[in-house]
């Protein structure tokens, strides 16, 4: 999609948030006013920004908010995690750096969560915006999952984050199981990934809710829906809105990029 409207007015830059979701194939960027409408959706190549985009990124917007993938990440109990001892944390994930360690506190969870982004990544969007809030894809979505969690049953989540990669994330009885990052190649590959968490939680074959975000592929759904009797799409929190009225299109896919703005 490549959106601008003739509403977007760059004498109204300070009362604009530029949004942007960072990826290793695809970038998309928005922006949104006070009121939650949006002049500008804009997606392209991450390694070949179109003009319209550099011309964007390059206008000082005061408020810049970028979702970037993890690279990894591990959770540990609020009451034990030790701030000032990051170190003895650092063997759960890719790499022994505890420069590239951020702390996410997913206060709702009662859990802590350290985690790391490529590099190369990370960098590339603190040149262009260095007083970006730069948040972890996975904290907007057990942001917006939470809400649709029953105390009672199990709901298994799939965030789809790029091309290949989803998200699995896991709830029993409003209790949080598991999120964890898999490489999906096609629909027995779903199957798979879906059955070995049922089973490893003692689920059996199925749930008794999926949730879903992020771009679905069309014929992913069926055999996912195959395994829970309700499947939900997450819907936008934000209720952000193009700002051309007449210009009709389903911004569900874009629920972390929008929904970012209500995480801390």
């Amino acid at each position: 999609m490549n959106y601008i409207s003739k509403q977007f007015n760059i004498h109204y830059l300070p009362e604009y948030n530029l949004l942007v979701k960072a990826g290793f194939q695809k970038d998309v960027l928005a922006v949104v006013d006070k009121k939650s409408v949006a002049p500008i959706l804009i997606e392209y190549p991450s390694e070949e920004p179109i003009l319209d985009a550099t011309r964007i990124m390059s206008l000082p917007f005061r408020f810049v908010r970028i979702v970037i993938p993890h690279q990894s990440f591990t959770f540990i109990p609020k009451e034990v995690f030790q701030k000032d001892n990051i170190s003895q944390y650092l063997q759960f994930l890719d790499m022994p750096d505890a420069d590239n360690t951020f702390i996410y506190y997913l206060d709702n969870l009662n859990l802590v969560a350290l985690y790391q982004f490529d590099k190369l990544l990370l960098n590339r969007w603190r040149r262009l915006f260095p007083d970006a809030v730069i948040l972890p894809e996975f904290a907007v979505v057990l942001d917006r999952a939470q809400e649709h969690i029953s105390i009672r049953g199990s709901a298994l989540g799939l965030h789809f984050v790029a091309d290949n990669i989803i998200d699995f994330y896991l709830f029993n009885n409003g209790v949080f199981q598991l999120y964890n990052s898999f490489e999906i190649h096609n629909l027995d590959d779903i199957s798979y990934y879906v059955l070995h968490i049922l089973t490893q939680f003692s689920l059996g074959d199925s749930t008794d809710k999926i949730l879903l975000s992020g771009e679905i592929p069309n014929d992913y759904y069926k055999r996912i829906a195959s395994y829970a009797s309700d499947v939900e799409v997450l819907e936008l929190k934000t209720k952000v809105v193009l700002a051309d009225q007449m210009t009709n299109n389903n911004l569900t896919p874009y629920n972390v990029l929008f929904d970012s703005i209500l995480c801390e």
